[in-house]
C-alpha cells in the first residue's frame, strides 16, 4: 500500500500537471486518514481554482476550526469568502484567524480586503495606513494600500503607494505593473509610456508587466498590437483569464467576430466559471447571429441577488431590446435595480444643492454626453444640431467618455461653449464635475451602448435629463426624465416601453442627415437588378433572411449584395453564405463586398445595389439616410419598439411613405414592384438625394428649434416645480 507521503506527492504533482480530477481524490483520500495542513490547503485551492467556490467554502468551514492555528489556511478561506461575495462568512473567517494570530499583519490585510470589498474605503485605507507605519519594509501592505486608493479613486496616493513597494523591490513586477495600469486609466499615457521605456529588460518581460504593457497599447486604442500581445500572453499564461478576456476585447474592437468568438471559447473551456470570460462568450456569439444562445449563456438566474456589474447589464440591455430576447418588464427591473446601486454610492441628487438661476432672458445650458463625439453615427447625427444651435436659446457643453479623437470630433468641438472630458473619472467624480457646471439640461446619447456613462445621471447632477438618439430602446432608470423621438418612432412602442419616461415628440422627426461629401450618384454596369443590404452582420437574423430570400424568390432575375465591417475576416463570410445557401438562395445570386477603407469608398458603395432591404427585428438608421443619400431607396417593415422603427422613422420624415411596409407580404410587394423599373440610373438617384435633402429629414434648423422647444419646457416645468 502507497505511503501517505507517496500519496501526497502523486496528488501535488497530478495538481501540478492539470489532472485535477485525479488530485481531488487524492486529495480527499489523505483527508480521510491523517489530514494534514498542507492537504487541507492544496484541496481548497484546487476547489477555487475550478471556480467551486461554494463547496471550497464548506470545506474550509469544516477545517478551518481544525488547523486555527494555520494563517495560511484562514488567508486562504478569508480570499475564497470574498471572492464568492459572502462577507459575513469572510468576517468569521477573520475572527477565527486573528484568535490564534491577533496581532498577524497578513491578517489585518485581508481584512482590510473585506473592508474594501464591501465598499469601506475610508476604514481599509486606513487600516493599511496603519500597517504600512507599523511594517515599512513589508511590501505587500504597500502594495494592498495602493490599490484600495485605486479603487477608490484617488489616483495620485495610489501612485506613490506603488513606488514605494518598487522601492523596497525593485525587481517585483507587481507594484510596476500596477503603476503602469494606473497611468494609463488615468489617461496619462504618454507617462505611462515614458515608464516603460525606462525599465529594464527582464522587469519588462515579466507576465504581469507584459500584460499591463498590453493593457496601455488598448488605452493607446492600438488594438493590433495589444492583440499580438495578449496572443502571446495565453500561450506563456494560460491560466491568466484576463489575457483571453482582453485579447476577446481587441479582436471584438478590430471587428473579428469569428476570431475573437474562438478565442473566447479557448478562454472559457480553460476558465469555466471566470463570469467575465462567459459574457464575452455570450457578446461573441451574439455578433455572430447567435442571439439566443448568448442569452441564454448571459442570463442571470431569476432567483439570484448577486450585483450585476455594469457591463453585464449594458449588454443585456442592448440584446434583450435589440432582438426582443429579454421582456421590458424584466429589462426595467434589472435597469432600476442597478440604479439603485448606483445611487447607494452617492448621496442623493446633486443638482438640488444648486439654486436654479430664472431662464427668462438668458440660453439655456444644455450638456450632451456621449462616448460617441467621432467619426460614429452618433456624432454625425449630433452634428447637424450643434450647426444649427441658436445661440442666444442653448450655450452647449460637449460631456465627452470616449476614446476616439478624429477630425469630426474637432468640428463637434467647434460648435461647443465648453468641452469637459469624463472618460477618466468614476461615476461620482464625474456627476459632481458636471453638477458643479451647472447645467439646465443633460442629454444622453448612448443609452446601453459600449462606454456610455449612464451611472453619471443617476447621481442627478442636472435638474432635467433626457435621452437621445443614440439607443433604440428606453433606460428605465428614474433619473432619465424624457425620451426624444417622434410618432413614427414611437408607434410601436409596448405599454411598459410607452411609460418608461414622458415620451418627447419632435415634429419633422427626431433625427437630421447632412454630408457635405456625398460623392456623385452612380451605377455599375452590373446587368442584373441588385438589392442588398448594408447593415452589420449581426443585424441579418435568421427572421431577416428569410424575409430576403422571399424577396428574391419573388424577383428571380435579382442578386443580393451584402456588405459589413465584419467581413474583414474569410471566416464570417463564410458564415454569411452558408446561411443564405441554407435559407434557399443560390451561391450565385449572393454578392458579398469586401471592406474598404474610408468613407468615401463605403458610400461609393451604393453604387452596386438599386433598393436596399433594411433587416429585422433590429433595423438600420445610419445605413437608411446613406443609401437614400445615395439614391437607393430602402425597403422596411415598422415592427415592434423603437427598434423596429428606425427606418420607418427616416422613411417617413424623407417623404418616402410608400416604402414602408405593413407586414411581411407588403415588403415583399414593395420589392417586385421596384424590382419591375429596373436598375436605377445616376438621374434617378440623383432626384431621389435632392428630394431627401429638402425634406425634414434633412434640414438641421427644423430639428435644432424642436430641441430646444422641448428642452426650455422641460426646465421650465423643474423650476416651476421647485418654486412651489
Amino acid at each position: 500500500m502507497a505511503t501517505t507521503d507517496s500519496v501526497r506527492s502523486q496528488a501535488w504533482q497530478s495538481h501540478q500537471n492539470g489532472q485535477q480530477t485525479v488530485a481531488e481524490q487524492l486529495y480527499r483520500e489523505l483527508l480521510k486518514h491523517k489530514a494534514e495542513e498542507v492537504d487541507v490547503v492544496n484541496l481548497g485551492a484546487l476547489l477555487r481554482s475550478q471556480g467551486r467556490l461554494k463547496e471550497a467554502l464548506k470545506h474550509y468551514q469544516v477545517w478551518l476550526p481544525q488547523f486555527r492555528a494555520s494563517q495560511h489556511l484562514a488567508l486562504n478561506a478569508i480570499n475564497c469568502a470574498i471572492e464568492a461575495k459572502d462577507f459575513a462568512l469572510a468576517e468569521q473567517f477573520v475572527l477565527l484567524g486573528q484568535q490564534s494570530n491577533p496581532q498577524e499583519p497578513a491578517l489585518q490585510q485581508a481584512q482590510a480586503r473585506l473592508l474594501q470589498a464591501q465598499g469601506h474605503g475610508e476604514e481599509s485605507i486606513s487600516l493599511l495606513q496603519r500597517l504600512s507605519k507599523s511594517n515599512p519594509s513589508e511590501l505587500t501592505i504597500w502594495l494592498d494600500l495602493g490599490l484600495a486608493h485605486h479603487r477608490f479613486g484617488q489616483a495620485d496616493a495610489a501612485l506613490q503607494a506603488f513606488d514605494q513597494a518598487t522601492r523596497l523591490n525593485p525587481l517585483d513586477p507587481r507594484p510596476v505593473a500596477n503603476t503602469i495600469t494606473v497611468l494609463s486609466e488615468q489617461g496619462k499615457l504618454d507617462a505611462a509610456q515614458a515608464f516603460i521605456n525606462g525599465l529594464p529588460a527582464a522587469l519588462r518581460g515579466q507576465g504581469e508587466v507584459r500584460g499591463a504593457v498590453a493593457h496601455h497599447l488598448m488605452e493607446r486604442q492600438l488594438m493590433v498590437e495589444a492583440a499580438e500581445e495578449f496572443a502571446q500572453l495565453c500561450v506563456a499564461e494560460p491560466g491568466q483569464p484576463l489575457h483571453w478576456l482582453n485579447r476577446t476585447a481587441c479582436l471584438r474592437q478590430l471587428k473579428q467576430s469569428m476570431a475573437a468568438l474562438s478565442v473566447a471559447k479557448r478562454g472559457v473551456i480553460l476558465h469555466p466559471n471566470h463570469d467575465d470570460l462567459r459574457h464575452a462568450l455570450g457578446q461573441c456569439l451574439a455578433e455572430t447571429g447567435r442571439q439566443q444562445q448568448a442569452m441564454n449563456l448571459l442570463l442571470p438566474k431569476p432567483d439570484s441577488t448577486a450585483q450585476l456589474p455594469r457591463q453585464h447589464l449594458f449588454n443585456l440591455q442592448f440584446l434583450g431590446a435589440g432582438y426582443g430576447l429579454i421582456t421590458a418588464e424584466r429589462r426595467a427591473a434589472m435597469a432600476r435595480h442597478w440604479e439603485l446601486e448606483q445611487q447607494e454610492q452617492g448621496v442623493g441628487a446633486l443638482w438640488g444643492d444648486r439654486i436654479q438661476e430664472p431662464l427668462n432672458g438668458r440660453p439655456l445650458r444644455v450638456g450632451y454626453l456621449s462616448a460617441d463625439f467621432c467619426n460614429h453615427p452618433v456624432g454625425r447625427f449630433l452634428l447637424p444640431v450643434l450647426e444649427a444651435h441658436d445661440p442666444n436659446a442653448v450655450a452647449v457643453v460637449g460631456l465627452s467618455c470616449g476614446p476616439h479623437s478624429d477630425t469630426l470630433q474637432a468640428s463637434l468641438k467647434e460648435h461647443c461653449q465648453h468641452w469637459i472630458d469624463l472618460r477618466h473619472m468614476g461615476d461620482l467624480e464625474a456627476a459632481r464635475l458636471v453638477s458643479d457646471l451647472n447645467l439646465d439640461v443633460v442629454v444622453e446619447l448612448g443609452g446601453y451602448t459600449a462606454g456610455s456613462r449612464l451611472g453619471i445621471l443617476c447621481h442627478r447632477p442636472a435638474p432635467v435629463q433626457l435621452s437621445y438618439l443614440g439607443y433604440f430602446a428606453p433606460t428605465y432608470l428614474t433619473s432619465i426624465d424624457g425620451w426624444i423621438g417622434d410618432s413614427a418612432l414611437f408607434g410601436g412602442l409596448e405599454h411598459c416601453d410607452a411609460n418608461a419616461h414622458q415620451l418627447l415628440h419632435v415634429q419633422g422627426g427626431y433625427m437630421a442627415y447632412h454630408d457635405d461629401a456625398l460623392p456623385q450618384p452612380a451605377r455599375t454596369a452590373a446587368p442584373m437588378l441588385r438589392f442588398g443590404s448594408f447593415n452589420h452582420a449581426r443585424k441579418l437574423s435568421a427572421e431577416a433572411v428569410a424575409l430576403f430570400c422571399e424577396v428574391m424568390a419573388a424577383v428571380p432575375t435579382a442578386e443580393l449584395v451584402l456588405k459589413s465591417i465584419s467581413f474583414v475576416e474569410a471566416a464570417e463570410q463564410e458564415r454569411m453564405r452558408s446561411l443564405f445557401a441554407e435559407a434557399g438562395l443560390a451561391s450565385d445570386r449572393l454578392v458579398l463586398l469586401p471592406w474598404v477603407q474610408g468613407r468615401a469608398a463605403h458610400l461609393g458603395c451604393y453604387q452596386e445595389i438599386d433598393v436596399a432591404l433594411d433587416p429585422l427585428p433590429y433595423g438600420g438608421a445610419t445605413t437608411t439616410c446613406e443609401a437614400l443619400a445615395m439614391g437607393v431607396p430602402v425597403i422596411t417593415l415598422a415592427g415592434a419598439g423603437m427598434v423596429g422603427r428606425l427606418s420607418a422613422s427616416v422613411l417617413a420624415h424623407a417623404g418616402c411613405n410608400s416604402w414602408i411596409a405593413a407586414n411581411k407580404d407588403d415588403y415583399v410587394s414593395i420589392a417586385a414592384a421596384l424590382a419591375t423599373a429596373g436598375p436605377r440610373g445616376p438621374q434617378q438617384r440623383l432626384a431621389l438625394r435632392q428630394q431627401v435633402l429638402a425634406s425634414d429629414l434633412g434640414d438641421g434648423q427644423r430639428l435644432a428649434r424642436e430641441l430646444e422647444r422641448h428642452y426650455r419646457t422641460a426646465a421650465a416645468r423643474v423650476l416651476k416645480a421647485r418654486s412651489k
